[in-house]
């Protein structure tokens, strides 16, 4: 893979990792319900630890495309 490739994996990552992990917490202060954040169709204790994860997840993430990125480059 080129490294355009793995900055179209960073976007994807990147944005899936706000979506699901960020947006739920945020929905919750503001009390919104976005379609797509799946974590918030969890029971109470189970919708934060799935947001935390998938912040988590794609932080690990960016980090192994990026040295991906920087040993193709």
């Amino acid at each position: 893979m080129d490294a355009r490739g793995y900055a179209g994996l960073q976007t994807v990552v990147f944005f899936v990792g706000l979506y699901e992990g960020v947006v739920p917490f945020v929905a919750k202060v503001f009390d919104w319900e976005p379609f797509l954040a799946f974590p918030l169709r969890l029971p109470n204790p189970a919708w934060w630890i799935v947001s935390a994860a998938a912040i988590l997840v794609s932080i690990v993430l960016l980090d192994l495309l990026e040295r991906g990125k920087k040993r193709v480059s």
